[in-house]
């Protein structure tokens, strides 16, 4: 039988748990407005290499073009990659700063995709997160783009299964099909795996110790691809 001193434990360590990762978070925000603070009036990103199999990427971080429109910020994204690689450990590709319009991946050249071009061994897959509004109902979807394959199967089967307890959705409301998404240049011009991955609103905000049990298990779950692609490799 668990006595009280033993429960009364376990919710300090939790709580101490939600505490650190609150505020490693909160760094992780401070160092992104920081590097747009020092790039004013140019492209830029945030590249993070760990020498692992998964690259966790944030296009949308911060007001980006899409489709030949700009479009406003998937709020907090930026900050929850980084966050994210940093438990996980794995790398990341963060957008800084994006001001280049551009239409097709093939005109587009800024920090950010360069740094996606220049990916080699031992990367595998590119986990593309973005965020979507509450509205849609899921916690998280998983969109498999245009040409998804054996890994990204493999993944879909992995996050599903790590982040039990949460709605996963796969290929609805977002499918990452269309042409200007980063799963679709990964898997058809860069030779990788990809998986786009929407989080819901309530689960990325730095400020809201809430959102932590969500963060906790995606970064758990990215982490548990990283390993698979590893030993299959």
């Amino acid at each position: 039988m668990t006595t009280d001193i033993e429960a009364l434990d376990t919710v300090r360590e939790a709580t101490a748990d939600v505490v650190d990762l609150s505020s490693r978070w909160r760094k992780c925000a401070d160092r992104l407005r920081s590097a747009r603070a020092d790039t004013p009036d140019q492209d830029a990103a945030l590249h993070v290499d760990r020498d692992s199999a998964v690259v966790l990427t944030a296009p949308h971080g911060t007001r980006h073009y899409r489709a030949g429109a700009m479009k406003q910020a998937d709020l907090h994204t930026g900050s929850l990659t980084l966050l994210a690689g940093e438990v996980a450990q794995v790398s990341t590709v963060v957008s800084a700063r994006a001001r280049a319009a551009w239409s097709t991946w093939v005109e587009r050249d800024d920090a950010f995709v360069r740094h996606l071009r220049d990916l080699d061994e031992p990367a595998r897959m590119i986990l593309d997160i973005h965020g979507m509004g509450d509205h849609h109902g899921p916690d998280f979807c998983l969109g498999t783009g245009p040409r998804p394959g054996a890994l990204e199967d493999a993944a879909v089967d992995i996050l599903r299964d790590e982040l039990d307890g949460f709605d996963v959705a796969v290929d609805s409301p977002f499918d990452a099909r269309p042409h200007y998404t980063v799963t679709s240049l990964a898997q058809r011009h860069l030779g990788l795996a990809a998986l786009q991955i929407e989080v819901a609103a309530r689960w990325r905000s730095p400020d809201d110790e809430a959102a932590a049990p969500g963060v906790s298990a995606l970064t758990r779950a990215l982490a548990a691809v990283d390993r698979h692609l590893r030993d299959a490799a």
